[in-house]
């Protein structure tokens, strides 16, 4: 077998899986409509995602929408789709543009989510409104011998990191991968079209528009002309399918799509490897019981003003990388130094700015924190100042306080942990692995 046949091999269900996905997703429904909750309102059930589109792999998601009728208030949708979901899933909460269940039914992860039935996707009244219209439209256009080329596609996304729309990932969703397979007719013919891609590619793929957009990717979405499909897609991710699709096009590796894992390195060698680069910074704390969607955009934020910070401190940062590994939170900010000289250059104006100048004169003529008298420099008054931190530990440490972290990260400032000795600790030897680990997937 080739690669391609040895992957559908291993990810795509056999007829006795088939069978059983089959079997599992017509009890859910049966259980949902037959719920307690159901009997007190009107709703269609309506399956969408990959199962109903036939291009899932093994263990796919059961996303099963509950169609309310328009009048519905949007309270009352709600009350009703969390009631009927909590009855019929092990699951709890999760919010888009509002709430629905996340859960399993049977082994089979599943979601419940209540959307209003709409004729036509220019009546969306939420978010989620257009989907069976997504469902639609891939079912009626993605010819049946194509359907495994998806699978690889989606394989291919996941094996180099970057499948998944949500905030954890910033990739390609399973849609955008069905509708690039339509668009260009096959796994490798997409592949090969990369070639011309770059930052600001845009593809049309149904209506025409005009509407601009300014992510790194724009795919309109056939059935909605307003909507980017990759607005997710970050400009890593983008670069990442770029590279990907030329490499596997010159060699076919199984490790595209099952790529080896991070090596896990021994404390030891860890700190033996830092001793030839920059100073390390670690911050750790506990991960706050909230679905990853809320987490990892605050996750970001708290590592990128974190970095600012230190940035605008002097402290040059060469590389950060943050994620969630159990129950911590971990981030790791790579400097230049941790520690600066307690001098300081400080530029000020033009000598011929007279207000400015005789105003900057005027501070640090007298200034405590003056370590030389003004003088000029390329026609600019400078001064040499002590800096208010020389250790980035302590000025990180002491401008916790107001950085923001986030909505519910601020919340747990107090058990911010900022480490410039690195313990010998299973958590932080992962992450560090990963970080040091610096090679696409797919070379492993």
């Amino acid at each position: 077998m080739n690669v391609e046949e040895q992957v559908l091999a291993r990810l795509k269900p056999s007829p006795k899986d088939e069978a059983l996905i089959q079997g599992i997703v017509e009890r859910l429904i049966k259980t949902v409509m037959n719920s307690e909750a159901a009997s007190k309102c009107e709703f269609e059930p309506y399956l969408v995602g990959s199962i109903a589109k036939n291009t899932h792999l093994k263990d796919p998601d059961a996303d099963l929408f509950l169609l309310f009728n328009p009048d519905m208030p949007r309270e009352e949708l709600e009350k009703h789709g969390l009631a009927i979901g909590k009855e019929s899933i092990t699951g709890r909460e999760h919010y888009a543009e509002h709430p629905y269940i996340k859960g399993e039914f049977e082994g089979l992860k599943a979601d419940i989510v209540p959307a209003y039935k709409i004729l036509d996707p220019s009546q969306k009244m939420t978010a989620v409104d257009r989907t069976p219209f997504h469902t639609e439209y891939v079912k009626a256009n993605l010819a049946p011998e194509l359907q495994d080329h998806v699978r690889l596609l989606k394989a291919f996304m996941k094996g180099i990191g970057i499948y998944s729309a949500e905030a954890r990932v910033l990739g390609f969703s399973g849609y955008l991968c069905e509708i690039l397979i339509i668009k260009y007719g096959g796994f490798q013919k997409l592949l090969a079209e990369t070639h011309a891609w770059k930052k600001g590619m845009r593809l049309e793929i149904g209506q025409a528009t005009d509407k601009k957009f300014h992510e790194p990717l724009t795919v309109i979405d056939p059935v909605d002309a307003g909507r980017n499909v990759a607005s997710a897609v970050s400009t890593d991710s983008l670069a990442t399918f770029i590279a990907a699709a030329k490499d596997y096009l010159v060699s076919e590796k199984i490790q595209f799509f099952f790529p080896n894992s991070v090596e896990i390195l021994s404390h030891e060698a860890i700190m033996e490897m830092l001793t030839s680069r920059g100073d390390m910074l670690a911050i750790t704390m506990p991960k706050p019981d909230i679905i990853d969607d809320i987490l990892y955009p605050q996750l970001k934020k708290f590592e990128k003003n974190a970095c600012q910070m230190l940035s605008h401190s002097s402290f040059q940062v060469m590389d950060s990388s943050s994620d969630v590994i159990g129950d911590e939170v971990v981030i790791l900010i790579e400097l230049e130094n941790a520690s600066l000289p307690v001098s300081a250059l400080h530029k000020g104006p033009p000598t011929w700015t007279t207000d400015n100048a005789d105003n900057f004169l005027a501070k640090w003529n007298e200034s405590e924190n003056a370590l030389s008298a003004p003088f000029v420099r390329d026609g600019a008054w400078h001064v040499f100042v002590k800096r208010k931190y020389t250790s980035a530990l302590v000025m990180l440490s002491t401008g916790l306080s107001s950085l923001d972290m986030g909505k519910d990260l601020n919340k747990l400032k107090d058990s911010v942990k900022i480490m410039a000795q690195m313990p010998d600790s299973p958590l932080l030897n992962q992450m560090f692995s990963e970080y040091l680990d610096r090679r696409m997937p797919w070379l492993r």
